[in-house]
C-alpha cells in the first residue's frame, strides 16, 4: 500500500489536476475580495467592504466544502481505470482494500493542502483589501473549517467508497449527490412537518453545517459557537466517517471476493 501511494502522491505532485483546481479556488475568492474592494470607488459609503463581510460569506456556505471534496476525488481520480492505474496495481499485489484506504489518504492529504492555500489566499487578500479588523473574523472562520473538518474528511472517504463502488464517475457523482445532499434535504423538508425527522436530519452534515446555519445579520447563530454544538459537529463528523470508511472497507473486500 505504501508504495502505491507514493507513486499516487507522485503523480498528484507531477500532474495539474490539483494546481489547477487550487488555482481556480484561489482566483474565485481573490476575485471576490477584488470587487468588494472595487465597489469602495463605486460608492463611498459601500458597507460590504470589510473583512468581516468577505469572511462571513464561507460560514453561511460551509456545505460548499463537501461539494468541494467529491470534485477534488473526481477530479485526481477520474482517469484512474483509463490510464489503469488500479490494474497495474492490484497486479502487482495490492488489494482492493488498500487501494480504498491508500485513496482516502492521499485525497485528504491534497484537499488539506488545497484547502490551506485557498484559505491563506482568502483570508490575505481580504486583510490587505478591506476595512476592519482581520484577526476575530478570521479566527472565527477557521474555527468553523476545523468544526466542519471531520465531515469534510468522512465526505471525501464516501466520495473514494463511490468511485471505487461504480464503474463510471459519472453515476458515482449522481450517488454522491443524492446521498450527501438531496436525502438530507428530503429529511429536513419533511421534518418541517414532523418533529423527530428533523432531528433526525440535523445529523446529516449537509443540515448541520447548512439549514441550521443562522441568516446573516438577522440570526447570527452557527452550531459549533456553543460546546453543546461543537460536540455535535465532532459527533456527526466522526460518526459518518466510520460508517463511510466502514462501508467503504466491506464494499473493497466483497469484490475482493
Amino acid at each position: 500500500m505504501l508504495n502505491y501511494m507514493k507513486s499516487e502522491w507522485y503523480r498528484i505532485v507531477h500532474g495539474k489536476e490539483l494546481y489547477l483546481i487550487t488555482g481556480i479556488l484561489s482566483a474565485v475568492v481573490l476575485a471576490a475580495n477584488v470587487i468588494l474592494y472595487a465597489m469602495t470607488f463605486v460608492e463611498d459609503a459601500f458597507p460590504y467592504a470589510s473583512v468581516r463581510f468577505s469572511l462571513s460569506n464561507l460560514l453561511y456556505m460551509m456545505t460548499m466544502l463537501f461539494a468541494l471534496g467529491g470534485v477534488l476525488v473526481a477530479i485526481l481520480y477520474a482517469d484512474d481505470r483509463k490510464n489503469g492505474t488500479m490494474k497495474n496495481a492490484i497486479v502487482h499485489g495490492c488489494s482492493r482494500t488498500s487501494l480504498f484506504i491508500g485513496k482516502s489518504l492521499i485525497s485528504v492529504a491534497a484537499g488539506l493542502i488545497c484547502m490551506a492555500a485557498v484559505l491563506v489566499v482568502y483570508i490575505g487578500s481580504a486583510a490587505l483589501l478591506l476595512e476592519g479588523p482581520a484577526a476575530e473574523p478570521a479566527v472565527e472562520l477557521l474555527m468553523a473549517v476545523v468544526a466542519a473538518l471531520p465531515s469534510v474528511v468522512a465526505i471525501v472517504v464516501l466520495a473514494v467508497a463511490l468511485d471505487g463502488f461504480f464503474s463510471k464517475t459519472t453515476t458515482a457523482i449522481v450517488a454522491f449527490v443524492v446521498i450527501v445532499f438531496a436525502i438530507p434535504q428530503v429529511l429536513a423538508l419533511i421534518g418541517l412537518r414532523y418533529e423527530p425527522i428533523a432531528e433526525l436530519a440535523s445529523w446529516f452534515p449537509a443540515v448541520l453545517f447548512g439549514n441550521d446555519v443562522g441568516v446573516w445579520p438577522l440570526d447570527f447563530t452557527m452550531p459549533w459557537e456553543q460546546l453543546l454544538g461543537w460536540a455535535k459537529c465532532m459527533v456527526v463528523g466522526f460518526g459518518w466517517l466510520a460508517v463511510f470508511a466502514v462501508a467503504g472497507l466491506w464494499r473493497a473486500r466483497r469484490v475482493e471476493l
